[in-house]
């Protein structure tokens, strides 16, 4: 009787204890499905910009797609294409969100959530590490929720021995169609 009522006992607690465990991502599920807008800064460039966050692989990861087309600018430049891919995580080892992004143009950058500068309506990723850019350069990446249909991205980057600054924003706004 006693092994049984063990049993019964590691069973209840597997079970309630699965169906309690809240997926730590949920915290950027208002960022699911498809946003569009218009950025500025980027060598004083404007841009209109196509964004997807999506879940993937059994709701681990957030699949983050973004497409750039930039505007000629007086300088001569035709204009120009950006894409940026990336997956935000959790590293349950460490306890921090992770956001792994690849640049057409080359670069990585592995950010982590910095929980002291981020808020409900404000998520503050810094790097921890960039591949392919300036040694002891450093990158910032800022959501910034306008309310449940708007958000604003901001890219900060520090060079060494110089202070954060802005490189760009985007305004995005979420698509109807989804």
């Amino acid at each position: 009787m006693k092994k049984y009522l063990l049993l019964f006992v590691v069973l209840t607690v597997f079970t309630f204890d699965g169906f309690t465990q809240e997926n730590p991502l949920q915290k950027f599920s208002f960022l699911i499905g498809n946003w569009e807008g218009t950025g500025s800064g980027f060598s004083a460039s404007k841009s209109v910009i196509h964004s997807e966050f999506k879940w993937v692989l059994n709701n681990n990861f957030i699949e983050v797609k973004n497409h750039s087309e930039f505007e000629p600018t007086s300088n001569g430049s035709n204009g120009e294409i950006h894409d940026d891919r990336g997956m935000i995580s959790f590293d349950k080892e460490r306890n921090v969100y992770v956001f792994r992004q690849f640049h057409n143009e080359g670069y990585y950058n592995r950010y982590i959530l910095n929980d002291s500068l981020s808020t409900k309506e404000s998520f503050v990723f810094e790097t921890e590490f960039i591949e392919n850019f300036v040694p002891g350069g450093r990158a910032r990446f800022t959501i910034n929720v306008k309310n449940d249909f708007e958000i604003e991205t901001v890219f900060d980057v520090g060079f060494p021995g110089k202070e954060m600054a802005c490189f760009g924003t985007n305004q995005l706004k979420r698509k109807e169609d989804q």
